[in-house]
């Protein structure tokens, strides 16, 4: 299994962890669209992190085989609730973890230490 890493501090950071997930998801032979909702899984979960988080700073990792992409997001912060919903939502805030749950195959929180969690998200690749 190929693993990198990235230290995410700033909205350009977030971009370019965007484009390294779409590169990784073109390497696994993923199409156009699938790399640009992978991509927005990165944005949404980094922006999220970095937004609700107790530091300024979230690490990114990812994992990937030939079946399957893992990325994972660190921060400092506390558990919360992660629960897929059919219901639209029309409010200006709150899509982001909706559409992760509905991108990702497997989306799961763990608690890291005594102040750090960690949002895995699994795509299994064709």
């Amino acid at each position: 299994m190929n693993r990198c890493s990235m230290e995410i501090k700033t909205e350009n950071d977030v971009l370019k962890a965007m484009e390294h997930t779409s590169e990784i998801a073109n390497k696994l032979g993923c199409l156009p669209n699938e790399q640009i909702l992978l991509s927005l899984v990165t944005e949404e979960s980094l922006v999220n992190a970095l937004e609700y988080g107790e530091d300024d700073i979230v690490k990114m990792y990812w994992a990937c085989s030939d079946k399957e992409l893992e990325i994972c997001i660190k921060q400092k912060g506390k558990m919360y609730k992660i629960e897929k919903s059919d219901q639209l939502n029309y409010g200006n805030r709150g899509r982001g973890l909706q559409l992760i749950l509905n991108i990702m195959n497997e989306v799961w929180l763990e608690q890291e230490e005594e102040d750090n969690i960690a949002l895995y998200m699994k795509k299994r690749l064709n």
